[in-house]
């Protein structure tokens, strides 16, 4: 059952539509087909070209590339394939509406999107999320620090993840084994780790780390970003992480793996560094590298509040829909 149903949306004054995170539950995948005025739908996923899932694998020969049937199931499924069965609820209500113009965040999503069997033919603007260049601000370390009710003077990494340091997509296990190479040229080192706490984790590397919990407000994330020096974010699959735009627009060099839109918000030795996927060597490498840039000159965190100014600011983002808006509208 949808939370909310096409009827009242059709009942509204609305001129357009815009989507955005429809599942939990908001809007079921027959409501959406019901909705009768121009639709939009901002993409954070692959999700509304894919079965249940929101990532999947990049192959010639995956599911949302070519469809999903009883033959291309993965072998260690069993039972009812929900996948094929919710690919095929898509494909059967949507395919009696014209098709929604849908905006994908990332260069890498609209790629996949256009290569999806479900969405290939479909309308595509790319725009990237938004964030307000206002809220986050680069602030002065010691008072970051002070808000946050850390004191000391050390290099610090941050990392971020609202499900924890166990959500094996965010890679947390991949950090923890490039941070040995971190202590080599900084000893001193610390881990700032947002999200929930796990009482029961031990660092394999003996690395102090300092648990922030569960953030709330953008004034904490604030004051997380600017407490740090660089941002990891060793993501295994991402579409545009708004920690690493954030992060950017505080002024904060961002260290990743080249995946997903990642390679549209970190501009690789300008205002971070990107490596190769899940290269944990090359990711203590790069750390270490942001981290010197970053207690020197800091002259990747001054780009990257530069490149956040210019490209996904309210001022450029807001701008950007309003004229897709408009010839949608026609």
């Amino acid at each position: 059952m949808a939370s909310l149903l096409a009827k009242e949306i059709n009942a509204s004054n609305a001129d357009l539509v815009n989507l955005h995170w429809v599942t939990d539950g908001f809007l079921s995948i027959e409501e959406i087909s019901q909705i009768e005025k121009p639709l939009v739908w901002s993409m954070y996923d692959m999700w509304p070209f894919m079965g249940t899932e929101h990532y999947g694998p990049d192959r010639s020969d995956a599911r949302w590339r070519v469809g999903y049937t009883s033959d291309n199931r993965p072998v260690h499924e069993s039972g009812v394939d929900l996948d094929k069965w919710t690919y095929q609820r898509k494909l059967r209500s949507w395919s009696n509406r014209s098709p929604i113009h849908m905006i994908p965040a990332s260069t890498w999503l609209q790629e996949t999107l256009q290569e999806s069997a479900l969405m290939s033919s479909w309308r595509n603007t790319r725009i990237p999320h938004v964030v307000s260049d206002q809220l986050f601000a680069p602030m002065d370390r010691r008072e970051a620090r002070q808000l946050l009710g850390i004191d000391g003077e050390f290099p610090a990494i941050l990392f971020l993840a609202s499900a924890g340091i166990h959500d094996h997509r965010k890679g947390f296990d991949l950090l923890e084994r490039a941070i040995p190479i971190v202590q080599d040229r900084f000893p001193d080192i610390r881990i700032f780790i947002a999200g929930p706490p796990d009482p029961n984790y031990v660092s394999p590397s003996d690395a102090n780390v300092i648990w922030l919990g569960e953030l709330t407000g953008d004034d904490e994330l604030r004051s997380a970003y600017c407490a740090a020096d660089v941002v990891a974010i060793p993501s295994r699959e991402d579409n545009m992480p708004l920690t690493a735009m954030e992060a950017q627009t505080c002024g904060r060099s961002v260290v990743a793996f080249g995946i997903g839109g990642l390679t549209d918000i970190v501009a690789d030795q300008a205002s971070g560094l990107l490596v190769e996927t899940c290269n944990t060597a090359d990711l203590g490498d790069a750390l270490s590298i942001a981290l010197e840039d970053a207690l020197g000159a800091n002259r990747m965190g001054v780009v990257a509040r530069e490149r956040a100014l210019a490209i996904w600011s309210p001022r450029r983002v807001v701008s950007k829909y309003m004229e897709l808006y408009e010839s949608v509208l026609g």
